[in-house]
């Protein structure tokens, strides 16, 4: 009888300890997107996982952030894709960025005392925050850590930026294909299997809110994109056909972005 609680107890401390290492595991992989592109060592990374509350897991559509709620986290998008957009008074809404995986979602924020827009999930996501002391307490103590948020932020104000020129600037097929470009390109940083076809779960009513123009323009662009074999959109899944040319509608350049890249990529 000893002998067989012996090996019960030796076996559930073999679970336990197997749970554990699975556990560390899975955090780490939260943050490996962000981790990738700004360079984060190690014991960077560890350290903002152990500063990290419990991960957030949310539905379509779920609200990740409020607009004119305390800000109290920073909030890492680990998984899927998000929106943000500003409440006018009349009730209407412009969306003003997208966010995909390895983006903070906050991070230009985080000196307000209350966030100025609304965040919701586009996609099933994963969402880490990391409380407000937690982060001080991290950035005093890790420079690696602030250059990282500095990095984000930087390029965050990047793309907005870009969105005003296209918006202020550019055609409709400009545009169009400028968002997809971008998008693309946002996607593939990081990724293990870079190809040319994604998700984009969202309707013509959104990019049209996006890009400024009626759901009518933005039908017809699509329409246009297509027939010129530049992509293919089937259920919310899209197809880049020809990058190349896609680009040249757009006058894309990416060195906007490079700041979203790992240190030691190369040209995308």
């Amino acid at each position: 009888m000893d002998d067989t609680r012996l090996n019960l107890d030796r076996w559930a401390n073999m679970v336990d300890k197997d749970d554990k290492l699975s556990m560390s595991h899975d955090r780490s992989a939260l943050l490996s997107k962000l981790t990738k592109r700004s360079g984060l060592s190690p014991s960077d990374e560890q350290a903002l996982l152990a500063g990290a509350s419990t991960p957030r897991h949310t539905a379509r559509g779920d609200r990740l952030i409020q607009e004119g709620c305390e800000t109290t986290s920073l909030i890492i998008l680990c998984d899927g894709m998000a929106r943000a957009a500003r409440t006018l008074a009349d009730g209407s809404q412009q969306i003003v960025a997208i966010f995909v995986a390895g983006d903070t979602l906050n991070a230009g924020e985080l000196m307000f005392p209350r966030s100025r827009m609304s965040i919701s999930a586009l996609t099933p996501t994963v969402c880490l925050p990391i409380p407000l002391a937690r982060l001080d307490r991290l950035v005093a103590n890790r420079p690696a850590i602030a250059r990282a948020l500095w990095l984000e932020t930087a390029a965050q104000a990047a793309i907005q930026q870009e969105w005003m020129v296209w918006l202020g600037r550019r055609n409709a097929q400009a545009r169009l294909a400028h968002f997809l470009c971008e998008v693309c390109y946002r996607l593939q940083i990081g990724a293990e299997d870079p190809g040319e076809a994604f998700d984009l779960p969202l309707t013509q009513h959104e990019l049209a809110d996006i890009l400024g123009l009626s759901t009518v323009h933005v039908n017809r662009v699509l329409q246009f994109l297509r027939s010129q074999k530049l992509i293919e959109l089937s259920r919310n899944r899209l197809t880049i056909q020809d990058k190349s040319g896609l680009r040249e509608i757009a006058e894309f350049d990416a060195q906007y972005l490079r700041g979203l890249r790992p240190p030691d990529a190369g040209a995308c």
